[in-house]
């Protein structure tokens, strides 16, 4: 339980912020002109355990940097996969990454003192305004009755036309049958030739009536949609939010099951979480194979994305047109190192932590702020 030949052995696996691994000389603990952020837990790993020099160490340094990171799945089994898998089997003693409670983990691991915070982050595509959604908006004041009445009064139509053909009542057409865009030119500007049943002329009657009333109404609803929906509309705004749009089914909800989100929706009694856990009962919350993954899914709609403010792609997609959503009535989550259960590294660790923490906060603050 306390590594090799007394040594603490420290896991340092690719995690872009904690450990950057595009750094030609990876790991780095300290920033240079080619590689000015090295990872921000690196150059705290140097700070409290190099600097102070009093906890003698050894890294156990993961290369291939084109894996997905897997934090560590509670697994059928009872164990963990991943990262928290390496830790509790006393692989490693811990790892240069920083680590949210959640109830799951606070059962099989001990929680260094905090060392920073993150805050919970929805990354959702931005509803974009279009042609085709104002037409949208122009159609939605009528239920799918009035489109199937008008759809069958033009079918009535194009059957009294034929007939009206066959009697000799109209003469034959030169260019074909006679079909639903004959009722159209009728109805809208006269045709070739007018109803002669009275079926046919009550038809367009009625059809004239209704035009009217369409046209009027597609005209107030353009109205109101400009004036009462801003560009870009934001389908979220708050954690209620995002729970309405999973629960009806319109979004599905993506966060990685290997952390600590994830987890708390699985299991934690607190009510922002269960009310995530009844929204995804019957709409399945999504585990990401990455955050390409998950961002590929975004980007086709009808997708959030739960994520952190402490992961590399916020600064990425900041650019982008998507719609960060720091979330009022998510809770904040402390970040600390993690170790097994009853780990005698943690009292030093912790002594350390505290003694360094003014530059623990300059080196969040040059990374986040």
């Amino acid at each position: 339980g306390s590594g090799q030949n007394g040594k603490l052995r420290i896991l340092i696996a690719p995690s872009e912020t904690e450990a950057n691994a595009t750094c030609s000389n990876y790991p780095q603990y300290a920033p240079s002109v080619n590689c000015p952020f090295p990872g921000w837990c690196l150059e705290v790993i140097m700070s409290v355990l190099v600097r102070s020099g009093n906890i003698s160490h050894e890294f156990v340094v993961d290369r291939n940097a084109t894996e997905y990171l897997d934090w560590g799945r509670f697994q059928d089994n009872g164990t963990f996969s991943g990262v928290l898998g390496r830790v509790e089997s006393g692989e490693v003693d811990m790892a240069c990454l920083f680590f949210q409670k959640s109830e799951l983990r606070l059962k099989h691991f001990d929680f260094s003192v905090a060392v920073s915070e993150i805050r919970p982050v929805f990354i959702v595509r931005e509803i974009p305004e279009t042609i085709w959604s104002l037409l949208l908006n122009c159609l939605r004041p009528y239920d799918t009755g009035v489109w199937i009445g008008m759809f069958v009064a033009m079918l009535i139509s194009t059957l009294i036309g034929r007939t009206e053909i066959r009697v000799g009542l109209r003469p034959e057409r030169a260019n074909g049958q006679y079909f639903s865009w004959d009722v159209f030119n009728e109805m809208f500007n006269g045709g070739d030739n007018s109803f002669y049943f009275i079926s046919g002329k009550l038809t367009r009657l009625l059809f004239s009536v209704f035009l009217v009333g369409l046209i009027r109404g597609m005209y107030t609803a353009l109205l109101l949609s400009a004036l009462i929906t801003p560009p870009n509309v934001e389908p979220i705004k708050s954690q209620s939010d995002a729970v309405r749009l999973i629960e009806s089914g319109s979004f599905k909800l993506i966060s990685d099951k290997s952390r600590w989100f994830g987890q708390e929706v699985a299991a934690s009694s607190e009510p922002i979480f269960a009310e995530f856990r009844e929204a995804t009962k019957n709409n399945p919350m999504v585990d990401p194979i990455s955050d390409e993954h998950a961002l590929a899914l975004v980007n086709q709609g009808g997708y959030i994305y739960q994520t952190q403010n402490d992961v590399a792609i916020m600064t990425d997609e900041a650019r982008k047109c998507y719609t960060f959503v720091f979330t009022r009535g998510l809770p904040f989550r402390s970040a600390h190192f993690l170790v097994r259960k009853g780990s005698p590294w943690l009292a030093a660790l912790n002594n350390e932590i505290m003694r360094n923490y003014p530059f623990l906060d300059s080196v969040y603050k040059r990374y986040f702020e």
